[in-house]
């Protein structure tokens, strides 16, 4: 090894080191050069194809997610004619979440009454045929 001085760039005294060259930042508040996007749209402005980010914080539950449910389960347990208004309000309730989810909470409450709807409309289905059925069936034996 020889006695040059020090291997490592650390080691080697301050004069002897090149000065780090940091990238100019702008200044808190400063407006940007000519012709540079800023990337800080005004309150309330922006592109409109750009995404807007809701401030952090607790969702609120959707004002019709309850009345899905309630329609859907009324539907199931008897009330058949309320299925496909279940079912109509939770399609709609949860494409309105889906369209923004950090919005509403309560994704679960309306497709749950979705399906309900759709199962209370297959009974309704299923009672309607039944009906037009024994209609049928009275018809031929009073005929014969």
């Amino acid at each position: 090894m020889s006695n040059e001085g020090p291997s490592y760039p650390q080691d080697r005294p301050a004069q002897d080191r090149p000065a780090q060259e940091w990238p100019a930042e702008q200044a808190y508040g400063q407006q940007p050069a000519y012709g540079q996007p800023s990337y800080r749209p005004a309150y309330g402005g922006g592109a409109p194809d750009q995404v807007r980010f809701h401030a952090p914080g607790p969702t609120v539950e959707h004002p019709r997610a309850t009345l899905a449910f309630v329609l859907g389960l009324l539907s199931v347990l008897g009330l058949t004619i309320l299925g496909p208004f279940g079912w109509y309000y939770g399609n709609k309730v949860v494409a309105e979440i889906d369209r923004d989810p950090r919005e509403f909470a309560n994704r679960g409450i309306a497709m749950a009454g979705k399906v309900l709807g759709i199962i209370g409309t297959v009974f309704l289905t299923l009672t309607v045929l039944a009906i037009v059925v024994l209609i049928v069936v009275a018809v031929v034996v009073a005929a014969s």
